[in-house]
């Protein structure tokens, strides 16, 4: 799994890097059969009182990508919430089979 991180009118510092191969390393190290890279690009947006904008984008080499966002004050906590998001929906995909989706795997 490649980790990439771009900052988009912002520069990226060496911590910021890091924290983000860590943070996405984590939280998808679960499907990491199915992750082939994923690209974090971290920006200000201006129209939103400078709030901190994460997109992520993984890349699952057959199967296509899959595509969020977060938004946070400052770009550490934008890298949690996507983390967080990108997991919760590769978790949902990789629960979705053949356009049926599987409830629970819990016994009883």
């Amino acid at each position: 799994m490649r980790i990439s991180l771009l900052g988009v009118d912002t520069p990226v510092t060496d911590d910021q890097r890091a924290y983000a191969e860590y943070r996405f390393f984590r939280a998808l190290a679960r499907h990491e059969a199915l992750v082939r890279a994923v690209t974090v690009a971290v920006r200000y947006d201006a129209a939103a009182n400078r709030s901190c904008l994460c997109t992520i984008t993984v890349d699952l080499s057959p199967s296509g990508t899959v595509r969020t966002q977060a938004r946070a004050p400052h770009p550490t906590a934008a890298i949690d919430r996507a983390a967080e998001r990108t997991a919760w929906l590769l978790e949902r995909r990789a629960t979705t089979t053949a356009g049926c989706e599987v409830v629970s795997t819990r016994v009883w």
